[in-house]
């Protein structure tokens, strides 16, 4: 059985289309989609569609609890907070309705797929230490052995409950560890959350027979995507929030930031007219 794997698409249906056409040009047997279809991006409605008509098995992610009202929005971030009411707004009567129709947890021979954790979606899984607890939970649960598939971390990874982080770099297919339990993360489709001049797409193809995974990373239409954003009023930020100090900036604050640098180029100007 063949796997395509995406997560957190957020509402980017030019980064998604680019994912779909790929994964389809390798080969794929089945669709899985760990969550966060929908939040920040432009396309809300076109994402949930692809995805729909797709018949892939998809779970809700924190994004979709936020739309639906079932997640606290103070348990979101910022960047959050500020676009929910758009992506509610936005969406159609039957997007709305598959989203509220998603599980939390699905189960598959030999695989379960969530969001952030199965047992919380807003779980982000970063470190070896977490990872280790919920493969072990899948144990004392009942599943011996197979792959847990999340996402919402937006960061590609292949962790094998004994073996640890494996290598897996874009591009040529990596073997699964020989742990009894392993952890695959795509990475993100729509969000780069990179130290990259412009984002790329991220997804992953599961080989559950030969026990491989192929990670990519590809370029995709950003112009388009961000035009989109431009035309409804989003941030940048919904297609790029790269690590470093800039992140932490709000956009109130990149606003008034920019105003400061034209208020002194036009002091700079004027002491230059005078003198």
């Amino acid at each position: 059985m063949r796997y395509g794997i995406i997560a957190d698409v957020h509402a980017n249906a030019y980064a998604l289309r680019t994912a779909l056409d790929r994964l389809t040009a390798a080969g794929v047997d089945a669709l899985l989609c760990a969550g966060d279809v929908v939040g920040y991006g432009a396309q809300p409605d076109e994402c949930v569609a692809l995805i729909a008509e797709r018949d892939a098995h998809c779970v809700a992610g924190n994004h979709e609890l936020l739309v639906l009202g079932r997640l606290d929005p103070g348990r979101a971030g910022r960047l959050a907070r500020e676009t929910t009411p758009w992506t509610r707004a936005a969406l159609s009567p039957d997007a709305r309705a598959y989203l509220a129709a998603l599980p939390r947890v699905v189960q598959l021979p030999g695989l379960t797929l969530a969001h952030g954790a199965p047992a919380d979606p807003t779980t982000y899984v970063r470190e070896p230490a977490q990872a280790r607890r919920e493969l072990a939970e899948l144990r004392r649960t009942g599943t011996p052995t197979g792959t847990l598939v999340l996402g919402h971390t937006h960061r590609p990874w292949l962790f094998g409950a004994a073996t640890g982080t494996v290598p897996a770099p874009p591009g040529d297919p990596v073997a699964l560890p020989p742990d009894d339990l392993t952890l695959v993360n795509p990475g993100s489709v729509g969000q780069s959350r990179q130290a990259e001049r412009d984002p790329l797409a991220r997804f992953a193809l599961l080989d559950v027979g030969r026990r491989r995974v192929r990670f990519f990373a590809e370029p995709y239409d950003v112009p388009a995507a961000v035009a989109a954003l431009r035309r409804h009023g989003l941030p940048r930020a919904c297609l790029h929030v790269p690590p470093g100090p800039w992140r932490a900036v709000p956009r109130r604050a990149a606003t008034l930031l920019r105003g400061a640098g034209r208020a002194v180029r036009a002091a700079r100007a004027a002491r230059a007219v005078r003198g």
